[in-house]
């Protein structure tokens, strides 16, 4: 049985590794989509918006899907629509079509982690989620790892459009193999909340939003995470290419050092928690603090922080950024376990709408700081510009340690009661 749990779990980890490729993909293609299809960097930059919207929009709906029909069956119809809008994407003749690729992906996608960590409830003891949940992030580290230089030598060889169309049937053959070999629960299980009704969990979703202990814990993890996916997804090479003078690749490197710190501080972080510590809130307020420390240096209003440190500090960031895991488990244990899809489904809505909105209002700021320079035609923003838009994101990690104080200790056990 030991060697079956972590087997159940094999193929949602690869569908959630696709998932996590796909949220970082239209960045290495970026030129190749606006000669395409012919649109500025602002239609380009919407395009690859709808991604974390479409998290955001289906954080409920998505988590009541794995309760009501189950974990496979909704693992495999987000692989499906990831599937067809991966190969949609492809192939699409305008801007339009695009665009509904990429939305199909992002709906598809959106289901995948919740539905795999419903079925690890169901699989795995309390005490072992955030270590399992650990483990899913750091596939989902991979994943961004491959849509970076893997993904751009595959499309060097056969092209961008049959790049991605080659993942969407890889996609849909994953997707088959989950509905055939995953199972919702062992033979005997402990605790069944899949299958319940539409009614049931409709009811059930109110008690999750209304629960302000969801709330303290979501907030947390929505205002590291805002940060995080903003510098890493977005300002983050233009700031070392721009301030530092850094060529592409080197600026890429240290980018890939922020998501080295997720790799291995998701796995850890829930190890520590779940075995080490027996606690939720004590390493949840540590790991916040450290996200604070990691902003200071690109705030402070000194000279640029020395090149010797950038390295040690992008790992602070994503390192920080394996918070994730302790609030998926924190808002689990803080709900009615028959609503589990639900209560995990909830964790996304502040952390992608925190996502979304970081980006845009941190190219507010530095537009509105941008001094007119322009270099091969791209904007070139000022040293102040980047410390007065990271320092939004260190406000969002302030915001984000006070919440993490606030969370309920847990002790690594469900503590909800219908009192």
């Amino acid at each position: 049985m030991a060697g079956a749990r972590w087997a159940v779990l094999v193929v949602p980890a690869l569908l959630y590794f696709l998932s996590y490729f796909h949220r970082v993909a239209p960045v290495v293609v970026a030129s190749d989509l606006m000669a395409a299809f012919a649109v500025s960097a602002a239609v380009l930059g919407t395009l690859s918006a709808i991604y974390p919207y479409c998290f955001a929009a289906m954080a409920l709906p998505g988590g009541s899907l794995a309760d009501i029909l189950g974990p496979r069956k909704t693992l495999t119809l987000g692989g499906l629509s990831m599937s067809a809008g991966s190969i949609l994407f492809g192939l699409a003749p305008g801007f339009g079509a695009a665009f509904t690729g990429r939305l199909l992906v992002g709906l598809g996608a959106s289901v995948l982690l919740i539905a795999g960590l419903r079925l690890a409830a169901e699989w795995f003891r309390t005490d072992e989620f955030a270590t399992v949940a650990g483990g899913a992030q750091s596939v989902g580290s991979l994943g961004a790892l491959a849509g970076t230089t893997p993904l751009a030598l595959l499309v060097e060889r056969i092209g961008w459009r049959n790049a991605f169309v080659a993942i969407g049937v890889a996609t849909a053959a994953l997707s088959v193999t989950c509905f055939l070999l995953v199972r919702d629960r062992p033979a005997s299980p402990r605790v069944t909340g899949s299958g319940l009704a539409f009614r049931e969990v409709v009811a059930g979703i109110p008690n999750v939003i209304t629960n302000p202990r969801s709330w303290t814990a979501g907030f947390t993890s929505g205002g590291i995470y805002g940060g995080f996916a903003a510098f890493v997804g977005l300002w983050g090479v233009p700031y070392f290419t721009q301030v530092y003078g850094l060529s592409r690749v080197k600026a890429a490197n240290l980018i890939a050092l922020a998501a080295g710190g997720l790799l291995v501080g998701a796995p850890l972080v829930g190890w520590i928690s779940d075995r080490l510590l027996e606690r939720r809130r004590v390493p949840l307020i540590a790991i916040s603090a450290i996200n604070v420390l990691a902003w200071l240096p690109r705030v402070a209003p000194t000279a640029p922080l020395a090149p010797v440190f950038l390295g040690p500090v992008c790992f602070l960031i994503g390192l920080s950024a394996s918070v994730v895991v302790l609030v998926f488990a924190c808002i689990r244990e803080v709900n009615d376990p028959r609503y589990t899809g639900v209560a995990l489904g909830f964790h996304n809505f502040p952390a992608f709408f925190f996502f979304g909105v970081t980006q845009w209002l941190t190219g507010l700021v530095l537009d509105h700081l941008w001094d007119g320079t322009l270099a091969a035609g791209v904007r070139v923003y000022s040293p102040g510009a980047y410390r007065a838009a990271f320092a939004l994101c260190l406000a969002l990690a302030a915001g984000a340690f006070l919440s993490a104080c606030l969370v309920t200790e847990t002790r690594c056990r469900n503590i909800w009661s219908a009192a």
